[in-house]
């Protein structure tokens, strides 16, 4: 089904043929994947899907299966055999978490887990990714010649959609390539977007976010949201050196677990950048479960520390989540 024109990905994406393979596939926990919510008529970002959409797809999923907590999952007795089974995890930590997405969940009595990346909580520093796209989209830029810092020139399709989204990341790529937030040309990049789109970023960064102590301290006390860590800074994890990885790891799990009160036990590796080294120094730091991004369905099997999820955006056809799990399973993935 991969290579599929649209309008057959849309014929195969139904809920009757989801709840068909699901039956003959039970015992599958889909991990899904948002970042933040966007209120409807915002500036599009793959990563913040509308509200109202989200609404729409919780009601779809909820038809398709049964919504876990994280205590579920290390008890797949506990899991439904007759449908999916779905948790929902949010990545970063964005006041809009708390301002959209809550209530959301309150209506829908869902359950999610937020992993928060502890210290652009504490200091209410901006994710470099939203600067870039903010000034993209705020700016309505079909270019953006960033010869002078080491990048090159980038075309965005004028037309909002897949196709434009798709030059952004092309330069989200290449920015992620360079190295972490610190590395030189990535913070000269982003000292000069902040300088010369100033303004763009003065109207629309605020709601953009992170969440304050205060506010995960809130969302933590719902009985609905459970918290978990996006380690200390959002680096690459695999390329940090030894000390500072650990670092990473422990000061995130000790901010939030003196912040809520309760146990740190579960982590999302930050851009889903993991491996061997990485996923020993998160079993040291005392965490039971640490999810990558990609691959397919969570079963019972599955390592703890490299637990798949599939991520969901803000853009492209409401079809797609449904032809992508149908996908999963015609293709055998766990």
């Amino acid at each position: 089904m991969t290579f599929l024109p649209d309008c057959c990905k849309a014929a195969v994406s139904g809920e009757r043929l989801t709840k068909l393979l699901s039956r003959l596939r039970p015992g599958r926990v889909a991990v899904l994947m948002y970042h933040d919510l966007r209120p409807d008529g915002d500036f599009d970002n793959w990563l913040r899907v509308e509200v109202s959409a989200f609404a729409g797809q919780l009601a779809a999923l909820r038809r398709l299966g049964t919504f876990l907590s994280p205590k579920h999952l290390s008890k797949p007795e506990t899991w439904s055999r007759r449908g999916l089974n779905f948790l929902l995890t949010f990545d970063d930590g964005y006041v809009n978490n708390l301002e959209l997405a809550v209530p959301v969940l309150e209506a829908h009595r869902i359950p999610a887990l937020f992993f928060i990346s502890t210290r652009h909580m504490q200091e209410q520093i901006h994710f470099w990714p939203d600067i870039v796209v903010t000034v993209i989209q705020a700016g309505r830029l079909s270019s953006l010649d960033l010869t002078d810092q080491g990048f090159g020139r980038f075309v965005f399709c004028a037309k909002e959609g897949p196709r434009r989204w798709d030059d952004i990341e092309r330069l989200l790529v290449a920015i992620k390539a360079r190295g972490n937030v610190d590395h030189p040309q990535v913070a000269m990049l982003l000292d000069h977007l902040r300088r010369a789109y100033a303004h763009f970023l003065a109207e629309h960064l605020e709601r953009l976010r992170p969440l304050k102590p205060e506010e995960v301290r809130k969302l933590a006390a719902n009985p609905l949201c459970h918290i978990g860590s996006h380690a200390h800074q959002h680096d690459v994890l695999t390329r940090l050196p030894d000390a500072a990885l650990a670092h990473s790891l422990a000061q995130s799990k000790r901010i939030l677990e003196d912040l809520t009160g309760s146990p740190v036990t579960d982590l999302a590796y930050p851009d889903g950048a993991w491996d061997e080294r990485v996923a020993a120094a998160v079993a040291v730091v005392g965490y039971e479960r640490a999810f990558r991004v990609g691959g397919g369905f969570m079963t019972p099997d599955c390592p703890s520390l490299a637990l798949p999820r599939l991520g969901i955006g803000g853009i492209g056809p409401s079809w797609l989540t449904g032809y992508t799990l149908n996908r999963l399973f015609v293709a055998g993935k766990r």
